[in-house]
């Protein structure tokens, strides 16, 4: 008696795991296409696009909302009590600081993530100004946002000791006056 196997009908299999290989594949081109997007580098500013401070820690260029990572600046409508006593408006302030920082001219930003309200978060620098969060710190129109870095803890530190802006006199944390507001 003889065995007979039919010529041509052998069945391929798949490699036992080619199925996972390509999930995982798969899962690396994102993790590598996320990570290219998220060091996307905003160009120069072009002369036509107007890049504005919209208050002490948020810039616009054009319909983009750029919030400046690391930082936390008083709220427009805030004030702030100088050495003196006297209310002065420390979040107009900040925003008067900003604007004058970004119309230094050649703008760019290096996207850091998004924030909860879709803002691009963002370490931006200016012409011969490297990082316009920190120049804020520094001056003392704005915090280190110590809930989530303390990359500016040291610029801060110079500017309390300093007693510039914010540092002249007496004023609330800008994350617990808005806080105070909301409720």
């Amino acid at each position: 008696m003889s065995t007979v196997i039919p010529f041509g009908r052998r069945r391929r299999r798949a490699p036992r795991f080619a199925g996972l290989a390509l999930f995982v594949l798969m899962l690396g081109g994102l993790a590598l296409f996320h990570a290219w997007q998220s060091r996307a580098v905003v160009a120069p500013t072009p002369a036509l696009l107007v890049v504005q401070a919209v208050d002490g820690d948020t810039l616009r260029a054009g319909s983009q909302r750029i919030r400046l990572s690391g930082i936390d600046a008083p709220e427009l409508a805030q004030t702030c009590r100088d050495a003196r006593g006297q209310a002065w408006s420390c979040g107009a302030a900040a925003r008067s600081r900003l604007a004058a920082l970004v119309a230094q001219g050649g703008v760019t930003c290096t996207k850091r993530g998004e924030d909860r309200y879709g803002r691009m978060l963002a370490t931006c620098s200016a012409a011969g100004i490297a990082d316009i969060g920190e120049a804020m710190v520094r001056d003392g129109h704005a915090l280190n946002y110590g809930r989530y870095t303390s990359g500016y803890a040291g610029a801060e530190r110079e500017a309390r000791v300093a007693r510039r802006g914010l540092w002249q006199g007496e004023f609330d944390n800008p994350e617990d006056w808005r806080h105070a507001r909301s409720r």
